[in-house]
């Protein structure tokens, strides 16, 4: 095999593929990513739960494909400058022969038989999205799923398809993040759960133009994305098993206490105050005749506290949270203005934005202890 394309396109495909690689690959040679070279070169990697294919525009001098550590190419490729790249397969010593430059390196290949076989895809009853909008709903929730792997179907998304409304939700029982969204195409049911791995190598996926079509088969998902200029990327999945906690009955229909307050002055004094924070010591807030009030206090450090104006005139409410799921709370919100909406200090709170009810994030508070 041999083939010519430039720095810059070759590591993308590579860093693109290398997204279904953990950091710690199982076994040796999934360690490896698969460079295939036919009429395009495609750049394939597995961990035998995702895999991902991306296809790259390269001029094909010889057809082939060799495996690659992933790690020691990635590394390679960093360190050249912009320029035309050659790779080249030595038959006779199976390496491959990067040139770039007067740069030249020598890289064994492994086993292209012990590297398992991309997983087929069966294109039928496609769901149609466009991608920039499908990679702003799993931002909104993506971060409420939990990172305990031992926590099985939490560590996923569920994305629900019922009468053209399009629903994910996440939750790590501590907070749940849900949105909504009516889509023109697709009138088929769904309810998965999609590992959180898999949408975040497509939320952080440099292109937003176009569709991503998805494809559900038993235990199986796969996202088509069409690259402009360079053809096609591929993510396959496996499905999380178990059942996803009953979200629905967890939101209540109405709070005692409705508080609007702007977005990127919370943001910001929130950030602020929490900046003296230590292993997610909570953060209280206290709402009391058109002022808000968010403090800190840990014994070890210090304290922090500061005020800002809300048109609230009720009773007085002190309640607390960890900071980071808070700001994350915030964060997904678009509008100027949010809702807090409140029952009681430790019962969930709900945040929402003033003018897209589609969006929720619900928050379970902490309990603190009286000074």
């Amino acid at each position: 095999m041999k083939f010519q394309t430039t720095k810059n396109d070759f590591l993308n495909a590579v860093l693109t593929a290398n997204k279904a690689i953990g950091l710690r690959a199982s076994s040796f040679i999934l360690g490896g990513v698969m460079l295939d070279l036919q009429e395009s070169l495609i750049v394939y990697s597995t961990d035998l739960e995702t895999s991902i294919k991306c296809e790259a525009k390269v001029k094909v001098l010889e057809k082939g494909k060799t495996v690659v550590p992933s790690k020691i190419l990635i590394n390679i490729l960093k360190s050249l400058e912009e320029s035309k790249v050659e790779l080249e397969l030595d038959k006779e010593t199976n390496r491959v022969k990067i040139i770039c430059g007067e740069a030249l390196f020598s890289l064994n290949t492994m086993s292209i038989e012990e590297y398992p076989d991309f997983p087929e895809i069966k294109r039928e009853n496609p769901l149609k999205i466009e991608l920039k909008k499908f990679k702003n709903l799993l931002s909104k929730v993506q971060k409420a799923a939990s990172l305990d792997e031992s926590r099985g179907v939490l560590t996923g998304v569920l994305m629900e398809m019922e009468g053209g409304l399009m629903s994910m939700a996440a939750t790590d029982s501590y907070r749940l993040a849900l949105i909504k969204e009516k889509l023109s195409a697709g009138s088929q049911n769904i309810k998965v759960v999609i590992p959180t791995k898999v949408l975040d190598s497509i939320i952080k996926s440099e292109h937003d133009k176009g569709d991503v079509e998805i494809y559900l088969e038993e235990n199986q998902i796969s996202f088509c994305l069409a690259v402009e200029k360079e053809g096609e990327n591929i993510i396959v999945s496996r499905l999380l098993s178990g059942k996803f906690p009953e979200y629905k009955q967890l939101i209540p229909k109405s709070l005692k206490h409705n508080i609007v307050v702007d977005k990127e002055k919370m943001l910001e004094v929130v950030k602020r105050i929490s900046s003296i924070s230590q292993d997610n010591i909570p953060i209280k807030l206290t709402f009391d005749k058109g002022k808000a009030t968010v403090s800190m206090d840990i014994k070890e450090v210090g304290s922090s506290s500061e005020d800002f104006d809300v048109s609230y005139g009720e009773e007085r409410i002190e309640i607390a949270f960890n900071p980071e799921f808070l700001l994350d709370g915030i964060n997904i919100m678009d509008d100027r203005s949010i809702i807090l909406s409140i029952e009681e200090p430790l019962k969930p709170i709900i945040i929402t934005s003033e003018k897209n009810k589609e969006l929720i994030y619900l928050l379970m508070p902490v309990r603190v202890s009286q000074q």
